[in-house]
């Protein structure tokens, strides 16, 4: 008999030797490699961390972190940000266990009036102040505020801003977008002017403005889509501008080309009003600079591919057809609009008031998100990890709520 196999008592018990293996709770590796397979939700690394102090340490740790950021790959979306009349709201879509408060992702400061949130990408919430001629990048887990003032060469012109974005601008091999909160970014804005569309990038690691970019109004566009969200495709933003003519106004700065694109002829047949709601979506295709064109007509969502041909003139092609009663139990009575498209290709409709549901493009699993939304027509998904290191207050609420 082994060494490591212990001793026969004159009981006919085996005494366990002094050279016991670890446990499984005690080996920091397998106990790491456990826990990376919890759910991305916030209260999972959390309600963890509470079991003991070695659990706190090791989930504590930043390598443990990237760790688990890696092994999911994609952040969980934590809910929408929303505005009203310089109000911006934050409405989680978690589980009532798993809920953040919406005092916990507010901003500190009274916002303007005129203030309103363009878009959420990466973890990161772009906010407008088009009286004051500034736009606010906000890490909601942070805190962390910068104001970014309008490029100079726009001072002294009159300009209105249409739509941007924050993007993070890390190159790191295995990096995962939604834990960005030191790395640099990219700001990127599309405006109108008397004459022209104009667009621009901001680098956070020069601390100024690039080039500025336009390209004359068509005479035909009456008004912007405000309601249709715009798309970040790569290193281009994409948007919807509406009127006798509907275009794609697309800006690809990482090649600074600002271009308008006809959408769909047999897509023209559309209410473009149609009570303020939304009902197309523009997504990258898997062909390098491609696009797709989605438009929900009623329970039905068609597709539109824009090709090239061998000269390089691009067409657009119809494509498949989804069917959502297929996916959702649907009433006739419902009015289904279309919220926004996550960074995993998961299209965001609003079904009603209370009901969200969430249905990616590609592998065509859908998701129902029970949360009741304030009233107003832009809701800006969020997506982030969200653990307890960042969030010393919202670890003290769940203490109280598991004590």
């Amino acid at each position: 008999m082994s060494e490591d196999s212990g001793e026969i008592t004159g009981g006919g018990e085996q005494r366990p030797s002094s050279a016991v293996p670890a446990t499984t709770l005690e080996d920091d590796n397998l106990l790491s490699l456990m826990l990376c397979r919890l759910p991305a939700v916030p209260p999972s690394l959390l309600r963890a961390s509470l079991v003991r102090k070695s659990w706190h340490s090791l989930i504590s740790d930043p390598h443990f972190l990237r760790n688990f950021r890696a092994h999911h790959k994609k952040p969980p979306l934590l809910g929408f940000f929303s505005d009203n009349l310089g109000i911006i709201e934050f409405t989680t879509v978690l589980g009532p266990s798993d809920s953040i408060p919406a005092a916990r992702f507010s901003l500190p400061l009274p916002v303007h009036p005129g203030c309103c949130v363009l878009r959420s990408h990466h973890g990161r919430v772009l906010v407008l102040n088009q009286v004051q001629r500034y736009f606010l990048v906000w890490d909601p887990v942070t805190g962390e505020q910068i104001n970014v003032a309008f490029p100079p060469a726009l001072d002294g012109k009159m300009v209105f801003i249409l739509d941007g974005g924050v993007v993070c601008a890390a190159t790191d091999k295995g990096h995962v977008h939604g834990a960005c909160h030191s790395d640099p970014f990219r700001l990127v804005f599309l405006g109108v002017d008397s004459e022209h569309i104009i667009a621009c990038v901001y680098s956070s690691e020069t601390m100024a403005w690039g080039n500025l970019f336009s390209v004359m109004q068509p005479p035909y566009v009456l008004r912007i889509s405000y309601n249709c969200p715009s798309t970040l495709l790569g290193n281009s933003i994409c948007m919807l501008l509406i009127g006798e003519k509907t275009l794609i106004l697309q800006f690809d700065w990482g090649r600074g080309n600002l271009a308008l694109i006809d959408i769909p002829s047999d897509a023209h047949q559309f209410d473009a009003s149609n009570s303020g709601m939304c009902h197309f979506m523009i997504t990258p295709a898997d062909d390098i600079g491609g696009l797709n064109f989605y438009f929900l007509s009623t329970f039905s969502i068609y597709v539109w591919k824009r090709v090239f041909n061998r000269v390089g003139i691009a067409t657009w092609v119809l494509g498949n057809t989804i069917e959502l009663g297929n996916l959702f139990s649907l009433k006739p009575t419902m009015r289904l609009s279309i919220l926004g498209l996550d960074e995993d290709n998961n299209m965001i409709l609003k079904l009603t008031d209370s009901v969200v549901s969430t249905v990616n493009l590609e592998s065509m699993e859908f998701k129902t998100l029970s949360t009741e939304l304030p009233f107003s027509f832009y809701f800006h998904p969020f997506k982030s990890f969200y653990t307890p290191g960042k969030c010393h207050a919202y670890t003290l609420q769940l203490k109280q709520k598991l004590s």
